[in-house]
C-alpha cells in the first residue's frame, strides 16, 4: 500500500498519514530457523518501504536482534535499559547486542545440522548466501559471489533462485531436490575449506 508512490493510485487513503509502524516481539513462539527467516523478511520490508515511514521493532531475543541488525546495516538500533532510579534510557548499539554471540557461526551450524539430518529447505539457500555475504564482508571482497567456486555465475544463479523471499507461498517452502541439497553442502564446504573459517 505505502509502496505505491502516487497517492491517487493507492487502494485507500487510510494510511497516507502513517508515520510509524510499531512491532512488538514478533518471535515469541518461533524456533530459531523461522526466527531467522522472519528477521530477513522484516528487514526486506523495512528496506523497501518509503523513507518517511519509521519502523520501531521491540524484542528481547538476541538472535533476532543480531540478524535484523546485520540485515539492516545502517539503521539505528537501541537497547532499552532501566536505571537505578527507576527511569529508562535508550542506548544506541553499534553492533551485535551480545558480544559473545557469533552470528556467522550460528548460520554455519544451522546449515550443517540441516545437511546432517537431510532436512535442507529452500530457506537454507538464504542462510547460505547470508553466510557468504558476512564472510566476504569480513575478508574485504566487494561481492559475496567472489567467494564462489570457479563457475561463479552458475552457482550464484542457483543460490539466488532460492533466495527470493517476497512471498510465503507453499512453493516457497517446498523441499529442494537432491541435487539442490548437494549444492548447499558443496558450497558450504567450499567456503569452510577455502577461506580459513576460524571458530
Amino acid at each position: 500500500m505505502m509502496n505505491v508512490p502516487e497517492l491517487t493510485d493507492r487502494e485507500t487513503d487510510q494510511f497516507n498519514q502513517l508515520e510509524y509502524v510499531f512491532i512488538d516481539d514478533p518471535v515469541s513462539s518461533l524456533d530459531e530457523n523461522h526466527l531467522i527467516e522472519l528477521a530477513v523478511h522484516l528487514a526486506e520490508l523495512i528496506k523497501s518501504s518509503e523513507s518517511s515511514l519509521k519502523f520501531i521493532v521491540s524484542m528481547h531475543n538476541p538472535l533476532f536482534y543480531n540478524v535484523l541488525h546485520n540485515e539492516l546495516k545502517s539503521k539505528a538500533c537501541y537497547m532499552l535499559g532501566r536505571l537505578e532510579d527507576g527511569t529508562f534510557e535508550l542506548d544506541e548499539k553499534q553492533g551485535d547486542s551480545n558480544k559473545g554471540f557469533s552470528y556467522h557461526l550460528h548460520l554455519k551450524q544451522t546449515i550443517e545440522q540441516a545437511i546432517e539430518r537431510n532436512e535442507i529447505q529452500k530457506y537454507h539457500f538464504m542462510l547460505l548466501r547470508n553466510l557468504y555475504e558476512k564472510t566476504a564482508n569480513f575478508l574485504g571482497y566487494p561481492k559475496w559471489s567472489d567467494l564462489l567456486p570457479d563457475d561463479k555465475v552458475t552457482y550464484s544463479n542457483r543460490v539466488m533462485q532460492f533466495h527470493s523471499h517476497r512471498t510465503l507461498s507453499n512453493e516457497e517452502v517446498a523441499e529442494p531436490t537432491e541435487p539442490e541439497k548437494k549444492t548447499v553442502k558443496f558450497l558450504l564446504n567450499h567456503l569452510i575449506n577455502n577461506y580459513s573459517f576460524w571458530q
